[in-house]
């Protein structure tokens, strides 16, 4: 409802006539124009002019007086415009006419100007317009007087005129679409009256729309004189449905017994497409929404039409949504992936709509972790390739293991730091990784830095590994325990220096990140990606600790239906007729989980070359020069990134064999024996790039002191759970203690008796 609306007096002013009295009305008013133009032509070359003058100049300065007379209260409003109106014919007219007299002899002008006044006046109907006069219809008048064709919102306020004859009238008539009947509208009483009460058969008849889709609701801020009509046909009544799931929010999902009971329905908000529910759990009790079991509640056969967030304490919004809300998703664009001042870029598109944002580091934490898991086809490639895209434009040196030997993201290639291909490589990438990480600390702290600052002077190192979990599973028992090494110790001490590293695996199964259960806590701290996996539910995909209290969420279907999937079972639709799920994603950030979908991307010939040109052709983000020293001292391979001469490694033995120069010769130039350790290269490449690594996680670095007695101690009695073994050591944060047992298995001293329960190595 527009604010005109609101203020027009409720007392109908208009006259409703029948539409030839309104065609005689202009044609007499446009008759009256050719002659009075006819006589401002003729008049001035007649002798006696004195009449004229006195004629022409009477009729403007009495016009101006009555316009004057009329026009002296300012409350008039829209009457002060009429009455203007009224008066142009006889003001213009006047004007024209003393033009032509003034002027001596005869000139071609004197009947052009005349004949334009006509035309104009004739065009404009002043008079007529003025008088506010509206066709009064009926169904066999519109059919008989062709002479004017009426627009939708007027054949449905003379609609309604015609069938109520109250005196109320229907204004500000919205239609929704232009091809549906369906429609809004205000209906405004006469003033010092109410809305009479119709039935819903009355506003049906109205219309000649069905019964019960016609509905009156009152309007926000107005008495009783103004209500508001809604009309829905053949479209869906969003605030009816609305109050139709408060209705079953109150008796299939907060009843005793049902999916969340006790939960309350605070408030709800309708949307086109969307409604959201506001719900509460009672106080003292945390909040607890089943995903499946209010699908079923709503009768919701596709999961991602139901989008849950909680607040980890009591509150939750639930949006239920008409269609999968990311059916469709833009293109990427330049500016989407250029890093902001807090070191966001933007990747996707959430389900309400808002943008997708992920930090590429954080400017009070430093370098971030993080961990995206999804089987093929989910979407991970093009989620890394946006990412790494963006950390190009960006400024950000981006090193990319790529353990499939560079099928998984052969976009990249070329286009980062170092693009590691294979096993061997990508160990050796975290070794020069690992060497730089060291080179960093040591500048630190003879600098007396606590923190990275971006830029200063070093640039952002984000470490990329894609299938890692083909490394920490991998049968070489030495490459098992570096890997496991040299991504635990950056994970937890590359923060600070500026060097990030992001997983990419099939799922958060320990089985999938060998056994690494520190691996997969520490990665959980960052940005996390849950996509697609091949888990029939993610409740054991290791979510404790970043999602929200009270949060669940049924694994991604692999293809979605516009009418859900068991319509497309009943009607016998192929699998291939639905839409596939690529790209959607849970993103945990800050405690909170939000669904979204990565920008889409087409894959042609095997790539995206959408992404490849958000890429750029600038080249890319490299190190320091004294990074690129320390980082050749930790793997000599760094000098010889490019050639990929280890892509067809499977293991350090085969490397050690295969290796150009794996046994000195005369022309292999010795080390430097004055080198401070931030440069010269190693004879050979693998002339100890392992050499400072202490093999296995019992040498870790980051080991609480005396966790491991404890955990001994506690198990001496009996195996015990890991929740138990938490509990039992408050002073501990969980992930140590998972960590600790992950210790003592390497140390042969404890076993697992199966998932989750520990027991000593030798009951």
């Amino acid at each position: 409802m527009s604010t005109i609306d609101q203020a027009a007096p409720a007392v109908d002013t208009t006259k409703r006539v029948p539409g030839h009295v309104i065609y005689r009305r202009v044609l007499a008013e446009r008759t009256s124009y050719a002659l009075a133009a006819a006589g401002m032509a003729v008049g001035p070359q007649l002798d006696d002019s004195a009449w004229s003058y006195l004629a022409s100049g009477g009729i403007g300065l009495g016009t101006l007086a009555w316009l004057y007379a009329k026009t002296k209260d300012p409350d008039q409003g829209l009457g002060m415009l009429t009455r203007a109106q009224r008066a142009i014919p006889f003001l213009t007219a006047a004007g024209t006419y003393m033009a032509n007299l003034i002027t001596p002899g005869f000139n071609w002008w004197e009947v052009v100007a005349p004949a334009a006044w006509a035309s104009l006046m004739g065009w404009m109907a002043p008079l007529t317009r003025s008088a506010g006069l509206v066709l009064e219809l009926s169904e066999q008048q519109a059919q008989a007087d062709p002479t004017r064709e009426l627009t939708y919102t007027e054949f449905l306020a003379a609609k309604w005129q015609q069938a109520t004859g109250d005196g109320t009238r229907l204004v500000s008539i919205t239609p929704y679409r232009a091809d549906r009947p369906d429609f809004e509208a205000v209906v405004v009483a006469q003033a010092g009256k109410a809305v009479p009460t119709f039935t819903e058969v009355q506003l049906a008849a109205a219309f000649d729309f069905p019964v019960g889709t016609v509905k009156i609701r009152p309007v926000q801020g107005s008495g009783p004189g103004r209500m508001r009509l809604v009309a829905r046909p053949t479209s869906e009544d969003v605030e009816a449905v609305a109050e139709g799931i408060r209705g079953l929010w109150e008796t299939a999902v907060a009843a005793p017994g049902k999916a969340a009971p006790g939960v309350d329905l605070l408030d709800y908000r309708a949307e086109p497409h969307r409604i959201v529910l506001l719900v509460a759990s009672p106080p003292g009790k945390e909040i607890h929404l089943p995903h499946t079991a209010i699908c079923s509640a709503f009768g919701i056969d596709d999961p991602s039409r139901l989008v849950i967030e909680t607040d980890g304490i009591r509150q939750g919004v639930v949006s239920i949504y008409k269609t999968n809300p990311l059916m469709k998703v833009r293109k990427a664009t330049v500016e989407d992936l250029t890093m902001d001042s807090k070191g966001r870029v933007t990747i996707g598109v959430c389900h309400d709509g808002k943008p997708a944002r992920m930090r590429l580091w954080d400017p009070s934490q430093g370098a971030l972790r993080g961990i995206t898991a999804g089987v093929t086809g989910a979407g991970k490639s093009v989620l890394q390739n946006l990412i790494l895209a963006a950390e190009k434009r960006s400024g950000v040196v981006s090193w990319v293991g790529d353990v499939q030997g560079g099928m998984s993201l052969p976009e990249a290639e070329g286009r980062v730091d170092w693009f590691a291909k294979g096993p061997v490589e990508t160990l050796l990438m975290l070794t020069a990784a690992h060497a730089v990480m060291k080179y960093r600390e040591r500048i630190s702290n003879e600098m007396g830095r606590g923190d990275f600052a971006l830029g200063r002077p070093w640039p952002l190192i984000n470490i990329t590994l894609d299938e890692i979990n083909r490394l920490l599973s991998h049968p070489d028992e030495a490459m098992r325990k570096a890997t496991a090494y040299l991504i635990a110790d950056i994970q937890k001490t590359g923060r600070k220096v500026g060097i990030g590293i992001r997983l990419a695996v099939q799922s958060l199964h320990l089985k999938d990140l060998g056994d690494e259960d520190a691996i997969r806590q520490q990665g959980k701290v960052g940005a996390l990606f849950l996509m697609r996996t091949a888990s029939s539910s993610t409740k054991e995909m290791g979510l404790d600790g970043i999602a929200p209290a009270g949060f669940q969420m049924e694994n991604i279907p692999a293809r979605i239906y516009e009418n859900g999937q068991i319509e497309a079972l009943f009607s016998g639709a192929d699998d291939e007729d639905g839409e596939s799920t690529a790209g959607m994603a849970y993103m945990f950030l800050d405690g909170r989980a939000k669904f979204m979908r990565t920008f889409f991307a087409e894959k042609v010939d095997g790539v995206y070359p959408d992404l490849i040109a958000l890429y750029g052709d600038e080249p890319a983000n490299g190190l320091t020069e004294g990074e690129a020293r320390a980082a050749q001292a930790g793997a000599a391979i760094y000098g010889v990134r490019h050639t990929n001469p280890y892509a067809d490694c499977d293991t350090l033995a085969q490397a050690f064999s295969d290796a150009p120069g794996s046994k000195p010769t005369a022309d292999t130039p010795a080390p430097d024996d004055d080198s401070d350790g931030d440069g010269g290269e190693s004879p050979v490449p693998f002339a100890g790039p392992f050499g400072d690594i202490p093999f296995g996680l019992s040498n870790d670095p980051g080991e609480e002191p005396g966790l491991q007695d404890q955990i001994l101690d506690l198990l001496a009695d009996g195996p015990m759970h890991l929740k138990d073994l938490r509990e039992a050591l408050p002073g501990f944060q969980p992930s140590s203690v998972s960590n600790a047992c992950s210790q003592l298995k390497a140390k042969g001293l404890a076993k697992t008796v199966k998932r989750g329960v520990w027991q000593l190595a030798d009951s």
